[in-house]
């Protein structure tokens, strides 16, 4: 299967602030004695094929948020995408739940488990729609031993207010969402509508 091309350089830019992130994180849950007898878990809710074509372009460190780091200067080969920064974090993760509603992208999504093979028992693939498996995944987990990251970089308007709500319900999961400002706005502009809306003129 091709691999999917996507992205510019706001997608480097969100690879690396996710993997600075997530490294931060799992530093604190592996050295602090409290935090170490919780289980971590991370989520990737639309994870894809697990992997992306590259980005020409290169990103400038003036414009991350952490100004230490650099881009990668490899951008025709095969890059990273988000479940890849994250099962490369060490230590790492005790599971990993890769939620992608295509079953053919949720197949190829397997690859990952020959190339991190180390800790191939710790990842879930899951072929389901992401609301209805974070739902369900919210009420189950024992919160009180959990902590969790999941990350939502939907590729239109796909999640529902209910999922955003059961998550922060939780007040154990870090959140990070990523809004299609683009896609999603002009997705929920009416045709013909005027700039006072509903299509009303002066």
């Amino acid at each position: 299967m091709a691999e999917p091309q996507f992205g510019g350089p706001w997608t480097e830019e969100k690879l690396i602030r996710l993997r600075k992130y997530l490294q931060a994180y799992m530093n604190i849950f592996s050295k602090n004695p409290r935090a170490k007898l919780l289980k971590t878990i991370y989520v990737d809710a639309f994870a894809g094929t697990g992997f992306r074509k590259g980005f020409s372009a290169q990103v400038s460190t003036n414009d991350l948020l952490f100004d230490d780091v650099t881009a990668d200067s490899d951008a025709d080969a095969l890059r990273k995408g988000s479940t890849q920064v994250a099962l490369e974090i060490t230590p790492p993760f005790a599971e990993y739940i890769f939620i992608e509603h295509n079953e053919a992208h949720a197949a190829n999504l397997s690859r990952l488990r020959q190339q991190f093979s180390r800790i191939a028992q710790r990842i879930k693939i899951i072929a389901e729609d992401a609301n209805v498996y974070l739902l369900q995944w919210c009420k189950t987990t024992d919160w009180q031993s959990t902590r969790a990251v999941v990350f939502l970089d939907p590729y239109g308007m796909q999640v529902e207010w209910a999922t955003i709500e059961a998550m922060a319900k939780t007040k154990s999961i870090d959140l990070w969402i990523l809004f299609p400002l683009g896609v999603g706005v002009n997705r929920l502009l009416m045709k013909g509508a005027s700039r006072k809306g509903h299509g009303q003129t002066d």
